[in-house]
């Protein structure tokens, strides 16, 4: 009885799912983005984040967005995410981001602002090395 007890117990143990570590996304990633708003419609380009700083579940950084002018607009973000990372979100002075890791080295992310200048962009982003 006692055998089976602990074959049983070692078949739980075995079976449970084993906890994620913490994602690290300390790095430079980058990617094409289509972005819609209110006032001036379409736009595409590239996004580059840089998350400089990670701090247990936060991370700091910035988010660039290229424009076909040259007219490149750098704005920095907050963020955290869930124990096992399934969910991340960050937030600029403005608006919200929410994030996934698809990869080690890949991130879609999508960004909203509400009100005048409404506007939502998304983008798949690859961590560059």
């Amino acid at each position: 009885m006692r055998r089976l007890m602990f074959a049983a117990l070692g078949a739980l143990a075995l079976s449970a799912p084993a906890l994620a570590a913490d994602p690290d996304l300390v790095g430079t990633w980058s990617g094409p983005r289509e972005r819609i708003a209110k006032d001036d419609g379409l736009a595409t380009g590239i996004a580059t984040l840089v998350v400089t700083a990670q701090e247990g579940r936060t991370f700091t950084g910035a988010l660039v967005r290229d424009y076909p002018d040259g007219d490149d607009i750098e704005e920095s973000l907050w963020g955290a995410f869930t124990p096992d990372g399934n969910l991340i979100v960050a937030a600029d002075e403005e608006g919200t981001y929410a994030l996934s890791l698809v990869d080690a080295d890949t991130l879609d992310y999508c960004y909203v602002e509400a009100g005048a200048a409404a506007r939502a962009v998304c983008a798949r982003l690859v961590r560059q090395k």
